[in-house]
């Protein structure tokens, strides 16, 4: 993370102005309707902010790595030429600004760009204008409005479609999939599985997704936590693309195509954007991109969303404070999101009125008591954490995955976080533009909120900075561009926010289809299997591992009965039913990053708590010496077998 310092710490300041500008600002609405005069361009200004655009656009170009001439920013500068005609002609400085946004959007299908250019065929480029042309017609046609019927139909409807595509398994045939699958649900079930045992969680092992998943797994375990996983990563999905879509029409206007356009858009963004668009599956398959990560700061989004004047009401205030709770409890990075959403919402609506040192009196009163409020909160939870397991949490224990984070990456400056950027500009001009316009009101307070989450998420990005971390936030930053859509009086910032909104749409044939493709062609895309989780029966799962490695799993549970830890590539935790964990390190995919010393303090307090006998079957071609050092320090070995490409080693605790 050393070489991202520079990088944080910009996020981190312009986060605070970000959170807090509007409680510093004072409001500049006239008493006479709440506007100020629409400025007045001469002609001058008119072609100074042509030639401005121009140069962004051919900034944005260079940023995708394309030529002037290529196919791709042909079709954009086409399709910018589309969007921005009008009875009255064509609007110069809109068709840069659209053209700017189509180059940037370039950046998002990361998995088509491997020689920095984009490769999309004639047919797909083709589908992209044709998208995003009638997606902008749609939104900047005028159309009745109030025709929209009841919200309450649209979201009936939305569920059910929802609800189809989590709960539909056939896709889990995908053998592709499904080892991804194997891989990230193993790293929820791990420590699930250590909760169960009575390892003390924070102590004796880190969560890598932190408490709430953890221990709601370890609730419904009961002989089988895969199970338990299964429907909670898919409940938690559903309720995640629900509550997104709520907000998605509550920010929309009151007319049905365009209700259609925003649930297309927060479908495409919550299963497809987050299904690993290069070989397009589930989020079910990685849960962490979906409600199993974003879902508490989502509720907390939602309730503040429609709960209109909290400042006058405590209930309110205290409902929002127990949702933040919920949030902190989750894990320490939705911890880090709800504290980023509620903390400068809260500040701004007890904002004191007068001037600045009312101002930053009212601030400071503010700020103690929520500071007050999260310290006795943290230290009850500290107290009953050493009531349950007589032991204190450590702060590695619990930040482990903060400070040690899984494959970071430096940050791809020819990638898709330009478009995240354009997107986060567009919000912030909304929200700059609408204070000044009307202050204080219900669009601005949801606008203002959108941005603060869709902000706060961008620190997931930063952990790993792979550009399809960006793609798994797209559902929030989908909520900022229709938060700034609204704004229609500014025709660069509503244009602007129409196209990177369109965009989502228009991508999508490039996305890797083929699981899909199969899926729908054999109908099992109606298959709706309660028990997909008889999928990670050893036998299914070993079928595609090396023979010898399956020979010594089969080996190992037929003469000793004891469970096994399995080091090659993958490091996927073997299935166990009930479970059966014997070591800190019972889902080796989370600890990879973890230095070798915290792994070893892990490994000797298991060894303590657990005081179990395991085996560790090893890869002869995989570098297993430093984690077979640490098992060492921990334990001693009393057998080794061979089975040819394979090794196994039995590990009894030094105390025993």
């Amino acid at each position: 993370m050393q070489d991202k310092l520079y990088v944080i710490l910009t996020y981190a300041v312009a986060g605070i102005v970000i959170g807090l500008w509007p409680s510093c600002v004072p409001e500049k609405v006239r008493a006479t309707g709440g506007l100020l005069p629409t400025p007045r361009y001469s002609a001058a200004a008119t072609w100074a902010s042509v030639v401005g655009l121009l140069i962004a656009a051919l900034a944005a170009v260079v940023v995708t790595g394309e030529s002037l001439l290529s196919p791709v920013i042909l079709v954009c500068g086409v399709t910018a030429l589309a969007t921005s005609v009008s009875r009255r002609g064509v609007d110069v400085i809109v068709m840069f600004t659209c053209f700017f946004a189509l180059c940037v959007s370039v950046t998002l299908p990361w998995w088509r760009r491997d020689s920095g250019a984009l490769d999309a065929s004639v047919y797909e480029l083709a589908i992209f204008f044709l998208v995003v042309v009638a997606f902008v017609r749609l939104f900047l046609a005028e159309l009745p409005a109030g025709q929209g019927g009841a919200p309450g139909v649209w979201i009936v409807i939305y569920t059910c479609c929802a609800a189809f595509l989590t709960f539909s398994t056939g896709i889990f045939d995908d053998r592709y999939g499904f080892r991804m699958m194997w891989h990230h649900w193993g790293a929820y079930v791990g420590p699930a599985e250590l909760l169960v045992s009575g390892a003390a969680i924070f102590h004796d092992f880190p969560a890598q997704y932190g408490l709430g998943p953890t221990a709601l797994i370890a609730g419904f375990c009961g002989k089988d936590c895969w199970h338990a996983m299964h429907f909670i990563t898919a409940f938690a999905t559903l309720a995640y693309s629900v509550l997104i879509a709520i907000l998605a029409l509550a920010l929309a206007r009151r007319r049905w195509p365009e209700r259609l356009a925003v649930l297309a858009l927060c479908l495409a963004t919550c299963f497809l954007w987050t299904g690993y668009p290069a070989h397009l599956v589930s989020p079910m398959m990685t849960p962490s991109v979906s409600g199993m990560r974003f879902l508490p700061a989502m509720l907390l989004l939602t309730y503040l969303f429609f709960a209109g004047e909290i400042e006058h009401s405590k209930r309110k205030r205290l409902a929002a404070h127990a949702l933040w709770a919920l949030g902190v409890l989750w894990s320490p990075e939705s911890a880090f999101y709800v504290t980023f959403l509620w903390w400068p919402y809260y500040f701004f609506v007890r904002r004191a009125p007068g001037g600045l040192s009312s101002r930053l009196l009212g601030f400071m009163k503010a700020g103690t008591s929520l500071v007050a409020g999260t310290v006795v909160f943290l230290a009850i939870l500290v107290g009953v954490y050493h009531l349950i397991y007589g032991e204190w949490p450590t702060v590695y224990a619990i930040l482990a995955y903060a400070i040690d984070p899984p494959g970071p990456l430096p940050i791809n400056w020819h990638g898709a976080i330009w478009y995240f950027l354009l997107a986060t500009s567009a919000g912030l001009g909304t929200l700059v533009y609408s204070w000044r316009k009307t202050g204080d009101n219900v669009a601005f307070r949801r606008g203002f909120l959108v941005q603060l989450l869709s902000y706060a998420v961008f620190s997931y990005f930063l952990g790993r900075s792979h550009d399809n971390n960006l793609l798994n936030i797209m559902p929030l930053v989908m909520l900022v561009l229709l938060s700034a859509m609204s704004v229609v009086e500014s025709r660069v910032l509503a244009r602007g926010s129409v196209v990177l909104s369109a965009v989502l749409l228009g991508w999508l044939p490039v996305f890797g289809w083929q699981a899909w493709r199969q899926d729908v062609m054999s109908l099992r895309v109606f298959s709706f299997d309660s028990r997909i989780e008889q999928k990670f029966d050893p036998r299914w799962w070993m079928s595609g591992l090396p023979g010898d490695a399956r020979r010594a799993i089969s080996y190992i549970y037929k003469h000793y009965g004891e469970p096994v830890t399995l080091l090659n590539d993958s490091y996927d935790l073997v299935r166990s039913a009930p479970p059966d964990p014997w070591s800190a390190l019972n889902a080796p995919e989370d600890f990879d990053y973890i230095p070798s010393e915290r792994r070893r303090e892990f490994l000797s307090l298991t060894a303590a708590s657990l005081r179990r006998v395991g085996w560790v079957v090893v890869d002869q071609n995989f570098d297993a010496e430093p984690w077979l050092a640490d098992f060492d320090s921990a334990y001693r070995r009393s057998d080794r077998l061979e089975f040819g490409s394979y090794y196994a080693i039995r590990y009894v605790p030094k105390m025993q």
